[in-house]
């Protein structure tokens, strides 16, 4: 059975778009609300709503002690509705704020990140709305990856390391 015309005409369109250069797959869309503060000694949960027009392969949370020269990452989950992102708990006294950025990939390699954020360590009772991790089996289960040898192959000391797996860079 030969399809209608109008969809023949419609796979003719998209099979060359696949492959004539210059038609490029669209980057992902990463919409991102900040919090602009949390407590110490609670895991942190974060969302984003990332989009693409074909697949979105990755999305990942990049954070660091602010002020400092190294991010850190942890892989993103799709929740049904939007990725989701647990950092560990930052250490009270050990940091006033945190860096960070959500950055989708898609399944062409396009990348797009929001802009840089500060989290401020604020006191319970100080923050009204802090994005703490509610589940706990992901406060337990935090993964967290280093972007550079240099970060050596324990977690930052501003984190509470409990729950958290720390991945270093491997260097060969």
């Amino acid at each position: 059975m030969t399809p209608p015309r109008a969809l023949r005409a419609w796979i003719a369109v998209a099979a060359v778009a696949a492959v004539v250069p210059g038609v490029a797959a669209e980057e992902p869309d990463v919409a991102h609300q900040p919090s602009p503060c949390t407590v110490p000694g609670q895991p942190i949960s974060l969302c984003a709503s990332v989009t693409d027009d074909g697949q979105v392969a990755k999305v990942r949370i990049y954070f660091r002690p602010a002020g400092e020269k190294f991010y850190s990452f942890v892989d993103m989950a799709f929740t049904g509705i939007n990725f989701c992102g647990t950092l560990p708990a930052p250490r009270e006294g050990k940091t006033q704020a945190l860096d960070y950025y959500v950055q989708g990939v898609d399944d062409q390699y396009d990348t797009k990140r929001t802009s840089t954020y500060q989290l401020n360590i604020q006191p319970e009772g100080v923050c009204e709305f802090p994005p703490i991790e509610k589940d706990a089996a992901k406060a337990k289960a935090i993964t967290v990856y280093a972007t550079s040898s240099k970060q050596g192959k324990k977690l930052p000391g501003a984190f509470q390391s409990a729950g958290v797996t720390y991945v270093p860079v491997k260097v060969k």
